[in-house]
């Protein structure tokens, strides 16, 4: 009876083992399978005569860290960091310091608290907004609701809260494109009442989901109607608005 008990449990071992090691292959096989920065984004990773980019640990960083307001973006999910680059790139020209933080396996559930270590990084920084793409958003708006303290504001590129911020004193911008056909219009309504009464809401008419990074198409998004450049330019511009107005 013994012999049969242990040649059960060796079995039993046997098949956790090998359903462990399947989970772990076909989490490593979703990982890195993601979307990389396109050709050519390099050229936004670099200091230039016209803007001063610094490469931290887990972050890059876009402007003059010594300017009034600061702002920092959660990628999206399955989305290499620096794809955000060219967007960060034209709100450091409106005069927004900026940062992008590297997150484990390109998914930012993984660290929701990066955004601190960039705020410990640039103590000059008068008031800092965090926000982030489509999943960078759910996460970065959690962050912010336990760190109203902390911020003015948030930032939503193609996404909504889960966390409730109806509440918390932060001002919130809401951003999407008129053509995304991959962000969740039901989540996306459900999700109001989270929202302060004032928040702003910005549609770029003819941009779509991807398009807030330069990673190329994505998967069941819609075709935009202007350029990636046209809505990383709309989008600066709508931020660094918003963060001028609050």
């Amino acid at each position: 009876m013994d012999k049969k008990k242990r040649h059960i449990g060796r079995w039993i071992a046997i098949a956790l083992a090998a359903l462990v090691a399947v989970c772990a292959i076909g989490f490593a096989v979703y990982v890195n399978d993601y979307y990389h920065a396109a050709p050519g984004n390099e050229a936004y990773t670099e200091s230039s005569a016209d803007a001063a980019v610094e490469r931290g640990e887990g972050y890059l960083a876009f402007g003059d860290p010594d300017a009034q307001a600061g702002f920092i973006l959660y990628p999206g999910a399955k989305v290499a960091f620096d794809a955000y680059a060219p967007l960060l790139d034209q709100l450091a020209a409106e005069g927004v310091f900026c940062a992008v933080v590297e997150v484990p396996f390109n998914i930012a559930f993984f660290a929701p608290d990066a955004a601190a270590k960039v705020i410990e990084a640039y103590p000059n920084v008068k008031s800092w907004y965090v926000g982030g793409h489509s999943l960078g958003g759910v996460v970065a708006s959690g962050w912010a609701a336990d760190h109203a303290d902390t911020l003015k504001g948030v930032v939503l590129l193609a996404s909504y809260p889960t966390a409730d911020l109806s509440q918390s004193g932060l001002r919130v911008l809401s951003l999407y494109g008129s053509e995304d056909e991959v962000l969740n219009r039901r989540a996306y309504d459900e999700a109001a009442p989270k929202l302060p009464a004032d928040f702003q809401e910005v549609v770029i008419e003819g941009g779509n989901h991807g398009q807030f990074g330069n990673y190329g198409e994505q998967a069941g998004d819609g075709r935009a109607a202007i350029s990636p450049e046209e809505q990383w330019e709309e989008a600066a511009r709508a931020i660094a608005a918003f963060i001028e107005s609050t």
